[in-house]
């Protein structure tokens, strides 16, 4: 797609979700209102930012207000069909609901990370993660199932008997986080099990913010005889970018659902193209509970002049993401 056509793609479903939001989702009518913004059908991309930032502070602040969901709601409560919190592992967990429609959105962006990533339908695809509260295992999980993999969950199952359902089904793929990863190849070596025996041709490993990600990477390819790939989302947004299969640890940006922005994370400044900065999302398909200009607290190189050797045009996130704090 041209510079020229996304730009108009996402202005055009930029000023959709500005037009749903307003008046009918209080959080953000507030918001709004109190930053003196108006309604009005923006004529570029650049007017977005007269909008105020959003926060996590923000959100978590809201649905301790109005519980439980708070007022990020763009229909009444009844039209939503699920739920899900975030792990919580380095802030307050966050709780996300969702319609059939916002769902189904999130399906498509998954699915489209997928299929970046090299997977395809047909394949076998072990999830090493609980289906729990979280939403990240159930999005990849629910979206592989949509796209016609074989999948194959974990559950609850210890690491022995993971390592059991992987030597009866040779998938294809791997799901899981690096530090599961490397305990169930501690396992296999308690046990005398040969990892690379398993047939797993390749690691996705989502949500590689630790600042060892790389070193843990590299441990984890030596161990299985796998490349692993990386993939970056968040409850608040969903599936937001992916490694290709030219494995740069380079992350393409789905640039058709989401606007990013990097900003300086002190003073809320904007930089230029491929300056490290914080990340700044707004889902453009996630009318029904968006996020727009929400602070990630995620540390990333944001290039749009940056040619991957896989061809593929778009924005990269260089080097993948780190946390802030």
């Amino acid at each position: 797609m041209q510079t020229s056509d996304l730009d108009q793609l996402q202005l055009d479903k930029l000023n959709r979700l500005l037009g749903e939001v307003w008046e009918h989702n209080p959080f953000y009518t507030r918001k709004w209102e109190q930053a003196g913004a108006t309604l009005r059908r923006l004529a570029s991309l650049d007017e977005l930012a007269a909008f105020p930032f959003t926060t996590r502070d923000e959100l978590v602040a809201d649905q301790a207000s109005a519980p439980p969901l708070g007022s990020n709601l763009t229909h009444p409560l009844g039209a939503y069909k699920r739920i899900h919190r975030s792990s919580g592992t380095t802030h307050a967990p966050v709780y996300w609901a969702d319609t059939a429609l916002s769902w189904h959105w999130v399906m498509h962006c998954s699915q489209a990370l997928h299929l970046i990533s090299g997977t395809e339908p047909g394949q076998r695809i072990f999830f090493a993660m609980a289906l729990g509260a979280s939403s990240g295992p159930w999005i990849l999980f629910e979206s592989a199932c949509r796209l016609g993999c074989f999948c194959i969950p974990a559950g609850d199952a210890s690491d022995e008997e993971q390592l059991q359902l992987l030597r009866q089904f040779n998938p294809d793929v791997l799901i899981a986080r690096t530090e599961t990863i490397l305990l169930l190849a501690e396992t296999a070596g308690r046990t005398g099990l040969k990892l690379k025996t398993l047939g797993v041709k390749k690691i996705i490993a989502p949500g590689q913010t630790n600042p060892r990600a790389s070193a843990l990477r590299e441990e984890s390819e030596e161990l299985w005889g796998a490349k692993c790939f990386d993939r970056y989302g968040l409850t608040e947004a969903g599936s937001v970018a992916s490694e290709c299969l030219a494995h740069t640890g380079a992350l393409h940006l789905l640039e058709t659902e989401f606007i990013a922005e990097t900003i300086q994370p002190d003073t809320g400044q904007p930089l230029t193209d491929g300056e490290a900065g914080e990340l700044v999302l707004t889902t453009l398909g996630r009318i029904d509970r968006p996020i727009i200009r929400y602070r990630t607290g995620d540390w990333v190189r944001l290039a749009r002049n940056h040619q991957c050797p896989c061809k593929k045009p778009g924005a990269l996130l260089l080097g993948g993401v780190r946390r802030i704090n």
